[in-house]
């Protein structure tokens, strides 16, 4: 859910300043990635830049700038983000939903090696520190068929498109593709294994979203969720009823936003 997490992030750009390091920007947005240190390269902050770009962090409607920098061990990274402070105190989950973007960082760029995540101010001075977390790495990586109660997929229809696996039963093939191209489109589920389960319940639409224990205790992940779902309710079922539902690993209803 690279985009969710992503869309979580307080962003500004650091104040001018000689030290940071040297600096690349990544083509076709205004993002900036300062690289510094022994053992950190331009290829490095390269690889960090286009994951951030991929995951529609770097954009090109506002300037943004992180700082990437060898961990002092020497066995993994340092990557700071330039954060809004008081933003970040108002925010409930903000904090969770860094070390969730530590460790997808870890996987994707890094090749799992550790990624400690800083929150920092437009000077450069780090106001909270969010070590790396194995066990949400491991989250991030595990088989789908693990995560997802395997007696629930019997009887349903399936595809996979990018990252996201779709189900479907007692819908047609027709309303299920249209479904989701909209959810590929939108791109808020890409970035990790996901799963999305479609039917209906007389004439109301249903979709299901298992979720991660811990991403279910985020309420910054479920907040963005919630926007999600209303996104998808207004460009897919404007003129039928729909509801949208969080479930556990096990497809127990966690939240549901009926529309």
């Amino acid at each position: 859910m690279k985009k969710i997490l992503f869309g979580l992030l307080l962003i500004t750009a650091f104040t001018a300043c000689s030290n940071h390091g040297k600096k690349i920007t990544i083509e076709g947005t205004k993002g900036e990635v300062f690289y510094k240190g022994e053992g950190v390269t331009e290829r490095d902050a390269q690889k960090l830049g286009n994951y951030l770009k991929e995951a529609e962090y770097f954009d090109n409607k506002a300037g943004k700038s992180v700082q990437l920098m060898k961990a002092k061990d020497g066995e993994g990274y340092e990557l700071h983000f330039v954060v809004d402070q008081q933003k970040v105190k108002e925010t409930p989950g903000v904090e969770e939903s860094f070390r969730i973007i530590g460790a997808a960082i870890s996987t994707n760029v890094f090749g799992g090696k550790p990624v400690d995540v800083y929150l920092s101010d437009k000077k450069l001075k780090d106001f909270v520190t969010l070590l790396y977390d194995k066990q949400k790495a491991e989250d991030l990586t595990a088989a789908p068929d693990e995560k997802v109660k395997t007696d629930y997929t019997d009887g349903w229809d399936n595809d996979k498109a990018g990252d996201v696996t779709f189900h479907w039963k007692g819908i047609t093939d027709d309303e299920s593709k249209t479904i989701a191209d909209y959810i590929v489109q939108n791109g808020s589920f890409g970035g990790g294994t996901a799963h999305i389960f479609m039917n209906k319940e007389g004439e109301r639409f249903i979709l299901r979203f298992p979720m991660i224990e811990s991403a279910l205790t985020d309420a910054g992940t479920i907040a963005q969720v919630e926007k999600v779902s209303k996104e998808i309710k207004d460009n897919v079922f404007a003129n039928v009823a729909y509801s949208f539902y969080i479930t556990d690993e096990k497809m127990a209803t966690v939240k549901a936003f009926d529309y």
